[in-house]
C-alpha cells in the first residue's frame, strides 16, 4: 500500500506539471516621435564620459508585417546646415547608399553659448541596430528588415572637449523617422541638448591695465595745497580696473571675494582698512605704516566698502553687466564682470609718517558659485 501511494503521488505531480502552459506573444510597437531634453556637466580640464542623447530607442515594430517598420530609418532636416544636425535628409528612398549600409553616422551639430552667443559645431555620432548589427542612422537595415530597429545617438568625450570656452552651450538635434515602403515620414524626433561646461583652470581676476605683468599700484601720496609753501597734510588715492572671469560664461549665480593684506609689525590694524609699510623704517610704530581703504563697485554701479577678511558676495551674476575681453591662454573672447576698485587714504599730517618708500600687498581671492 505504501508503494502504491507513492506511485499515485508521483503520477499526480507529473500530471500537474504537464498542464502548466507557456506562451510568448510579440506585441506591435507603434512608431512614435520623441521630444527629449538632456544635459550634462563637465570641466574642460577633466576627461568627460561619452554623453548619450538617445539610447536603444525603438523605431517601431509590427509582428504581422515585420518588413513594414523593421526597415525604418532616420533622416536629418538638412544635408547642408548643422543648425539642427547635418546628415542625409528627405525620403528614405531619395538617394543612393541608404540600404543596408553598416557603420556609424557623424552628425555635425551647432551649439550656441547662452550668454555670449559664441557658436561651435561639434559632431554627434549615431547608429541604429537590429539583426544586422550597427547600421547608419540614415540607412535601412536589409539584413534585419524584419526586426525592430533601435536608435543610439551620443557625443564622444573627444568631441565634448572641443567646446572652446566654459559656459552653457545649447544645441538641437532634429531627425525625422522614415518608413522605407511606402516611403513616408512617420514622426519627428527632437533632442534638446545642454552642455554645462566649466573652465576652472582659467577662472581669474583680470586687471586690464597690467595684462600678464605683476600689478604694481601707486597710491599717489601727495601733499595738499597750502599757503606760502606751508604744506603740512597729505593723502593718496588710486583706481584699479578689475574684471572677474568665472570660466562659465558669466553664468554663475554669484561671486564671492575676500580681501586681505600682509600685516607687519606688532600693531594690528583695524579690519576696516589695509596697510602699506615703510621699506626701511620701523613698522612697529604708527609712523611706519600708512593705512588705506578699499571700495569695490558692484554690477549695480554702487560702491561697497571692503572689510578685510570678510566675504563680499556679488549676487545675480546672470543679469550683471558684462564686457568681452581677451584673456591669456583662452582662444576666444570671453565675458567678465567688471568690479573696479577704489583705494584711498585719510588725510594725515606729513610729519606723522617716516620719510621714504612704503610697500604692501593687497590680496584678492575670488570664487564663483554655479
Amino acid at each position: 500500500m505504501k508503494l502504491a501511494s507513492n506511485l499515485i503521488c508521483m503520477l499526480l505531480l507529473m500530471s500537474a506539471q504537464l498542464v502548466i502552459p507557456s506562451f510568448t506573444y510579440a506585441a506591435a510597437v507603434e512608431p512614435t516621435g520623441r521630444d527629449t531634453t538632456v544635459s550634462t556637466s563637465y570641466d574642460l580640464s577633466s576627461s568627460p564620459s561619452n554623453f548619450n542623447i538617445w539610447t536603444h530607442e525603438t523605431g517601431g515594430y509590427n509582428p504581422d508585417n515585420p518588413g513594414l517598420w523593421g526597415r525604418n530609418n532616420w533622416r536629418c532636416l538638412s544635408n547642408t546646415s548643422p543648425s539642427t544636425g547635418q546628415c542625409k535628409s528627405g525620403e528614405a528612398k531619395s538617394s543612393q547608399g541608404d540600404w543596408g549600409t553598416a557603420g556609424t553616422t557623424t552628425i555635425p551639430t551647432l551649439f550656441t553659448e547662452k550668454r555670449t552667443g559664441l557658436q561651435a559645431v561639434i559632431n554627434l555620432e549615431g547608429y541604429h541596430i537590429g539583426n544586422g548589427g550597427k547600421i547608419l542612422v540614415t540607412s535601412a537595415d536589409n539584413a534585419g528588415a524584419g526586426s525592430e530597429q533601435f536608435l543610439n545617438i551620443y557625443i564622444t568625450a573627444a568631441e565634448l572637449k572641443k567646446i572652446p570656452v566654459g559656459g552653457i552651450w545649447e544645441g538641437t538635434l532634429a531627425l525625422d523617422l522614415w518608413q522605407w515602403s511606402p516611403g513616408k515620414k512617420l514622426a519627428s524626433w527632437t533632442g534638446h541638448i545642454t552642455l554645462h561646461v566649466t573652465d576652472n583652470n582659467n577662472q581669474q581676476i583680470y586687471l586690464p591695465e597690467f595684462g600678464e605683468a605683476a600689478p604694481r599700484v601707486d597710491l599717489n601720496m601727495r601733499p595738499l595745497p597750502g599757503t606760502g609753501g606751508n604744506q603740512t597734510q597729505m593723502n593718496g588715492a588710486a583706481t584699479i580696473d578689475m574684471c572677474l572671469y568665472d570660466g562659465y560664461g558669466s553664468n554663475s549665480t554669484s561671486f564671492t571675494l575676500k580681501f586681505d593684506d600682509q600685516q607687519q609689525g606688532t600693531i594690528q590694524s583695524n579690519n576696516g582698512y589695509f596697510s602699506i609699510y615703510s621699506d626701511h623704517g620701523d613698522v612697529n610704530l604708527d609712523s611706519g605704516r600708512i593705512d588705506y581703504y578699499v571700495k569695490m563697485q558692484g554690477p549695480d554701479g554702487k560702491y561697497t566698502s571692503v572689510i578685510r577678511g570678510e566675504d563680499l558676495v556679488i549676487p545675480d551674476i546672470q543679469t550683471a553687466r558684462v564686457r568681452p575681453v581677451h584673456l591669456p591662454g583662452i582662444p576666444q573672447a570671453v565675458l567678465c564682470v567688471p568690479a573696479p576698485l577704489q583705494l584711498s587714504t585719510k588725510t594725515m599730517d606729513i610729519n606723522s609718517k617716516q620719510a621714504g618708500h612704503y610697500t604692501g600687498h593687497l590680496i584678492v581671492n575670488f570664487t564663483s558659485q554655479l
